[in-house]
């Protein structure tokens, strides 16, 4: 598995960044073009065997969640009393 990710990466022109002592860091410019990251840009740090993994996540902006809720708002019947459940399951029992 090592190898398999390991031929993913390229190491023809690596990138060195350093960690400031907030704990960030910047990505360089050409990395920055090359995957779309852009201010905003959220992304998922994975921790792994061979170290960091940095993983782009799309999320929908808030119109485009609301729409999408909207047009499965007549497709689902939950009731108040299904609503509060799901959360209060959500949450854990704890809280």
């Amino acid at each position: 598995m090592r190898k398999e990710f390991l031929r993913g990466m390229s190491t023809d022109d690596p990138e060195v960044t350093t960690v400031t002592s907030k704990g960030q860091i910047t990505i360089p410019s050409r990395l920055r073009k090359q995957f779309g990251l852009e201010k905003g840009t959220k992304l998922m740090v994975v921790p792994t065997d061979y170290g960091l993994v940095l993983k782009k996540i799309d999320l929908p902006s808030v119109e485009e969640f609301q729409k999408r809720v909207e047009q499965r708002a007549g497709t689902v019947e939950l009731s108040m009393e299904d609503v509060d459940q799901l959360v209060h399951e959500a949450r854990g029992a704890d809280e």
